[in-house]
C-alpha cells in the first residue's frame, strides 16, 4: 500500500550512486566527504559518493555561500569604487547534499545580514540563488547539540529544498520547494510502512535532545550587562585562538584587502574574528578591545543581543561545534546559563 499524499519518495541506498550521477549531469554536487579523517563538505568528483552517515562536519558548510577567501574583483590602475564589479563564475548550478538542519538554519540566519532591505551582498546572493539544499536528518544527535533551544530540531525542514531521512536500508526524500520536488520526481513513492518508520525515527531523535537551554530573555538580559564582572570570569580559560568563530556556521566577520603588484591587483574578502587582537586595532595604534574579556564580551553580545536587535533572531543555530572543538572546553551553554543567573 502506497501513501503519496506528501509526495515523499524512497530510494534504496544501493541506488544512491546512480541518483548522484544523474544530478551531476546538470549540477555541481557538494556533499560530505572524508578528508584526512574529518567530515568536510566539498564538490564530489566523478564516481565519488557522499558520506551521509555522520554526526556533524568539522567545518560548517557556510563557506559554500560565504567563502573563507573570495576574490571580489581584479583591477588595473585606479579603482572606481562607485561601480563595484562582481566576479562572474561560470559553471553549473549547485546542489548541497546532506546539510544537517542546524547548518541550514545558520544559512537562514546569514541571509538576514547579507540579503535585506537595506543591503544586498551581490556575491553572497549569487551563490544563494544558484544552490539547491538537500537537508539530512539527525537520527542520533550528539550530546553537544542544542538546536532545539532556537526553535530547530534534528528533523527541522525550514530552509531546505528537500529533506532526506535515513530509514535503514534506504532513504526517504521529502520535497520542500518546487525546485526540490522536480529533482526527485523520478523516484518511487514511499510506502506507508516507511512513512511510519520515519515518524518513529524522528520521535526517538527528539527524545535524545535532552541537553538544551532556555534562551528566553537572554537578549534583554545582556543589554544591562556590558560592564558586568561575569565577562572576566567566563574568559579565564580562553586562549583567543578563534576556533569558535571560524567553525561557527553563523559567525561572519570579515576583512577586505587589496593585493597589488605594480598597476594590477585584486580585492579580496577574508574571514576574520572578533576574538583576534588585530580585529579592532586602529591605524593610530589605539586598541578599544585591549583585553581578552572585552573580545569575549563582543562575541557573546553580538550573537545573542546585537544580532537579535538588528534582525530579530539570535545568531546561533545550536550546532555545538564551538563546544566540541574548543581546546580549553569552554561551553557556550554554560556561559548562557551564567548570564541568565547573573
Amino acid at each position: 500500500m502506497k501513501d503519496s499524499s506528501k509526495n515523499i519518495k524512497y530510494i534504496e541506498k544501493s541506488a544512491l550512486p546512480h541518483f548522484v550521477k544523474n544530478l551531476q549531469k546538470e549540477y555541481s554536487v557538494i556533499a560530505p566527504r572524508i578528508v584526512e579523517g574529518m567530515f568536510l563538505f566539498g564538490v564530489l568528483g566523478e564516481n565519488e559518493q557522499p558520506v551521509l552517515d555522520f554526526t556533524n562536519s568539522r567545518q560548517s558548510p557556510k563557506e559554500i555561500f560565504f567563502p573563507q577567501t573570495e576574490n571580489l574583483m581584479d583591477y588595473e590602475g585606479v579603482i572606481d569604487t562607485r561601480t563595484p564589479t562582481i566576479e562572474e563564475k561560470n559553471g553549473k548550478d549547485r546542489i548541497i547534499l546532506g546539510m544537517h538542519p542546524c547548518d541550514v538554519s545558520s544559512i537562514l540566519i546569514l541571509d538576514k545580514l547579507f540579503i535585506n532591505e537595506d543591503f544586498v551582498d551581490p556575491h553572497y546572493k549569487r551563490l544563494r540563488e544558484n544552490t539547491t539544499i538537500f537537508a539530512y536528518g539527525c537520527n542520533i544527535p550528539k550530546s553537544t547539540c542544542f538546536c532545539t533551544a532556537f526553535g530547530g530540531g534534528p528533523f527541522q525542514p525550514s530552509g531546505a529544498d528537500a529533506f532526506i531521512t535515513d530509514v535503514g536500508e534506504g532513504y526517504l526524500i521529502e520535497p520542500i520547494s518546487d525546485k526540490g520536488k522536480s529533482m526527485i520526481e523520478s523516484l518511487s513513492d514511499a510506502s506507508t510502512e516507511m512513512l511510519n518508520k520515519k515518524k518513529e525515527i524522528e520521535k526517538q531523535a527528539k527524545g535524545l535532545m535532552n541537553e538544551t537551554i532556555d534562551v528566553t530573555g537572554i537578549p534583554e538580559k545582556l543589554r544591562g550587562m556590558f560592564e558586568h564582572a561575569l565577562w572576566e570570569e567566563i574568559t579565564e580559560r580562553c586562549l583567543g585562538c578563534g576556533v569558535c568563530t571560524y567553525l561557527c556556521p553563523t559567525c561572519h566577520c570579515f576583512d577586505i584587502q587589496d593585493e597589488t603588484i605594480g598597476e594590477k591587483g585584486r580585492r579580496i574578502k577574508n574571514w576574520d574574528s572578533c576574538m583576534f587582537p588585530l580585529f579592532t586595532l586602529h591605524g593610530s595604534g589605539h586598541q578599544p578591545r585591549e583585553f581578552r574579556y572585552q573580545r569575549m564580551r563582543q562575541r557573546i553580545m553580538h550573537k545573542f543581543n546585537y544580532y537579535e536587535e538588528n534582525f530579530g533572531i539570535i545568531a546561533c543555530s545550536g550546532c555545538g561545534r564551538c563546544v566540541t572543538e574548543c581546546p580549553v572546553n569552554i561551553d557556550v551553554r554554560e556561559t548562557l546559563k551564567k548570564i541568565k543567573e547573573a
